[in-house]
């Protein structure tokens, strides 16, 4: 059963190793077969990425887009050891991630690093951002 995809006007999807951004016009299409998809609101841009939660969920990202995420690994890990440093009470939420990741379910892993994001914004968000 094809995936049904519709884009907002200018919004954009990653699908395979392509960024498709749509025009002015909502958009439908479908797609058939097996290939990583990225709706825009998932994709986190590597500029974007500046916590150690957010550098997390990107590496993830790329994992899940890459054909070879095996190699991506090391990255990973290296950027889990900044989160345990920085935030140790994160670790509960980087384990569900860890897990994700040794069972090669890289689009789960996504998603539990999006909830990592949201509760290290919860914890420190107010200090990240420069707020009182």
């Amino acid at each position: 059963m094809p995936l049904k995809i519709e884009l907002k006007p200018h919004e954009c999807i990653i699908i395979g190793d392509a960024l498709i951004t749509n025009d002015g016009e909502r958009t439908r299409f479908y797609i058939e077969g097996n290939i990583p998809i990225l709706r825009e609101k998932f994709i986190l841009r590597e500029k974007e990425a500046n916590t150690p939660s957010k550098r997390v969920y990107f590496i993830v990202q790329q994992m899940y887009l890459s054909r070879m995420p095996e190699k991506l690994h090391a990255i990973y890990l290296e950027y889990v050891r900044d989160l345990q440093k920085a935030a140790p009470s994160l670790i509960p939420y980087v384990s569900k991630v860890n897990e994700r990741i040794i069972n090669s379910d890289y689009y789960g892993a996504i998603k539990d690093a999006s909830v990592l994001v949201k509760k290290e914004d919860e914890l420190f968000g107010k200090m990240l951002r420069g707020e009182e």
